[in-house]
């Protein structure tokens, strides 16, 4: 954690400021302490350089079992681009929108965009509810100057409110309880005239997947990965077919992405089918929580299902 970030940061509970107590410092980096709250007596403790404002995964641990698989083939993922490839287009935002500001990520991950962001030349904060996320975040990007990882829960984030120039959240919300209250608890943080943006599944982009998670999110989690690994490499040649592969998927679904490697293709499949929520939505859905909230501006992107606007 680096002291700049107590600036905006407040309790959680009671929304009070905290007092910061360092154990350990390095490099200006604060790699253990603690966040005190007067009014609440609570201490969020700061662990491996990441304040923790939650003390469970709770409804995210399959996404920490996909962290713990993700890296052992993180080389993988350290070499992908697709983060890059689909940042602007999903969200927008041009490189000088980034440089100006503080931008929010909201379910950072292990720090695809997060690294994106700070290329661009842009400060970026990034929540994380799953703790072995946040880790590899942190171990990927963390200690990077413009970048600030924290492991809170997104109905409850521990920052002051309207301090943000833009917030985004691309392909979390929702595996929430409720995508549209998650959507609703994350308005609050971005600045007045600051843009909101996020993208959820497509109704059309989870119908043969939201079949087999009937029987799959009720698997024990090394099955579910076994049963992942036989299915791309069973399946994988088919899937690649022009004109059949995408027919053979609304079957036996699976990732079919070429630019993937084998077993990047096996936690992407992985997180499909493992995820205790994975709701789907139609942009005319998505639009109407924006305009529930008073949102302005608003109108789609070019990738499915992404909604942006301005708060007034």
């Amino acid at each position: 954690m680096k002291n700049k970030l107590l600036d905006i940061l407040v309790c959680p509970t009671c929304k009070n400021g905290l007092e910061l107590e360092v154990t350990n410092e390095n490099n200006g980096e604060i790699e253990s302490g603690f966040l005190h709250c007067r009014n609440e007596g609570k201490n969020y403790p700061i662990i491996k350089y990441v304040p923790r404002f939650v003390e469970s995964d709770k409804y995210v641990d399959t996404f920490s079992i996909q962290r713990k698989y993700t890296r052992t083939h993180f080389d993988d993922y350290k070499k992908d681009m697709q983060g890059y490839k689909l940042f602007q287009p999903t969200t927008g935002f041009r490189k000088e929108d980034i440089e100006n500001g503080i931008t929010l990520e909201v379910g950072c991950g292990y720090g695809r965009y997060l690294d994106v962001v700070d290329s661009m030349g842009g400060e970026i904060v990034g929540v994380e509810l799953s703790t072995d996320s946040v880790e590899l975040a942190q171990e990927f990007v963390g200690l990077r100057k413009n970048v600030h990882i924290i492991q809170a829960d997104l109905y409850h984030m521990p920052f002051k409110e309207n301090t943000f120039d833009r917030v985004f959240s691309i392909g979390v919300l929702h595996h929430t309880p409720s995508t549209k209250e998650a959507f609703k608890a994350i308005v609050p943080f971005v600045k007045r005239s600051g843009e909101v943006i996020i993208w959820v599944y497509p109704p059309e982009m989870k119908t043969a997947e939201d079949r087999w998670r009937k029987i799959t999110v009720k698997l024990p989690h090394r099955v579910l990965y076994v049963w992942c690994i036989i299915n791309q490499a069973l399946f994988s040649w088919i899937r690649f077919i022009p004109a059949v592969g995408w027919r053979f998927g609304n079957i036996i679904p699976g990732c079919a992405k070429p630019n993937f490697s084998f077993w990047m293709r096996v936690i992407s499949d992985f997180d499909g089918f493992s995820p205790v929520y994975a709701f789907s939505h139609t942009p005319e859905e998505v639009i109407g929580w924006f305009d529930e909230c008073g949102l302005q501006n608003i109108h789609t992107l070019p990738r499915r299902t992404t909604v942006k606007a301005i708060k007034p």
